[in-house]
């Protein structure tokens, strides 16, 4: 089973002239934006570039070799990609410019993005959304408003295809999680002269638009240039997207909601390792998803979205696979879930339980038989109350006057 860093070894000595670009090569770049270059590559403001070659060796030289505090991502890259990516003849000759990497917590702003220039191509890539319950918030509120991530993305857009063209170059934009969404947004408001020098839009698993917000719909406006890739287990990829909504399923090593990272996606040569289908358990997830979504209005859902992930961060967890890690920590999540909405209770107990099922250790255990005895509880008083209100249906029937036929109501 091979990955991206695989595939730098296998085609990082061609050229895209020998191989043309593919949908791995996008992966690829799209993960790059999950890198930190504060300091390293210019910025949008002052102008200037430097190659791939020399970005990444410098953050290699100023990391340690440990890459990891320069990552934001839920993406687990390491070392050996990124050194990968200087030594190879694909892409280290390739320009970064026109970094930014914005957070305005006033604004609910968390913006960042990069101009990758190939020799006749190039590739606007969106950062995505880091591995947070935070940043998993963050792309649930793209089901009832616009985020000022998207409007800077539109902006940031429209100045890259200027400057690409300015060079005589065609434009790919593309981004993974959130990135993708930003990808699509941007690319579907752009000017129409402008979305001409458009060759290609990758959403790697990134949410749909929801047709409430939306003022159009990008899946038209776009047409075949946007190209949806997901896991096939993918729960962030699915949200607002369509049953007949084109996309390519790629087969992928890691568990369930793990599989949203793209270092976990199974590669070939010239291309992704496609699957037959997303999974069965996903499918009952999306749908579940689905469901609440379409039972709530835009301000309904921002409400709902706010104590589904207030509830799962109750017991002190920032990310999706620290839920489980505490017995303790679950037992308040469970406590926090009982005090929702029904319908958002359902919801955010599918979320939860996909990942309670990928639990394997000894605490993990425990948690599993926290969340079994809940779903236990949860029934029962769901049963005891359907019977009581069976009994009051009864009672009331018994107790009804006999109306003016004689009949009993």
């Amino acid at each position: 089973m091979a990955n991206i860093n695989d595939y730098l070894q296998w085609r990082g000595d061609l050229t895209f002239a020998e191989r043309p670009f593919n949908d791995v090569d996008n992966v690829i770049l799209s993960t790059l934006a999950y890198l930190d270059f504060t300091g390293i590559v210019p910025r949008e403001a002052e102008g200037g570039q430097v190659t791939v070659a020399q970005a990444c060796n410098q953050l290699l030289e100023k990391s340690g070799g440990d890459v990891t505090p320069y990552v934001r991502a839920v993406a687990k890259i390491d070392s050996r990609f990124v050194q990968l990516l200087a030594d190879s003849r694909r892409f280290r000759d390739a320009t970064l410019s026109a970094y930014v990497d914005e957070v305005d917590e006033e604004r609910a702003l968390q913006f960042a993005a990069v101009q990758i220039d190939m020799p006749a191509e190039t590739y606007v890539s969106f950062r995505g959304t880091d591995s947070t319950l935070v940043g998993w918030r963050e792309d649930f509120m793209l089901s009832f408003t616009v985020t000022e991530s998207q409007r800077e993305a539109a902006g940031y857009l429209e100045r890259a295809i200027a400057r690409a063209t300015e060079q005589g170059k065609m434009v790919r934009v593309g981004g993974h999680s959130k990135g993708g969404n930003l990808a699509e947004y941007a690319a579907a408001l752009c000017p129409e002269e402008l979305r001409e020098r458009i060759v290609r839009v990758y959403s790697n698993d990134g949410p749909g638009m929801a047709p409430e917000v939306m003022s159009i719909d990008s899946r038209k406006v776009l047409g075949g240039k946007l190209r949806r890739i997901v896991p096939s287990y993918s729960i962030i990829g699915m949200l607002f997207a369509r049953e007949t909504d084109e996309q390519i399923v790629v087969r992928s090593t890691g568990s369930s909601i793990n599989q949203h990272d793209p270092t976990t996606w199974q590669v070939m040569r010239s291309g992704v390792d496609e699957a037959l289908g997303l999974q069965k358990e996903c499918v009952v997830l999306n749908k579940a998803i689905a469901e609440w979504a379409a039972g709530f209005t835009l301000i309904e859902r921002a409400r709902a979205i706010d104590e589904v992930f207030d509830a799962l961060e109750a017991g002190g967890a920032t990310r999706f696979d620290e839920i489980t890690e505490s017995p303790e920590g679950f037992q308040q999540v469970l406590r926090a879930l009982n005090e929702t909405d029904e319908r958002t209770r359902k919801m955010a107990s599918a979320l939860v339980e996909s990942t309670v099922n990928t639990s394997v250790d000894a605490a993990s255990r425990a948690v599993q038989q926290a969340w079994s005895n809940f779903k236990q509880t949860a029934l029962s008083f769901a049963e005891d109350a359907a019977k009581r209100i069976r009994t009051q249906r009864g009672e009331i029937r018994v107790r009804m006057p006999a109306d003016d036929s004689g009949a009993q109501g």
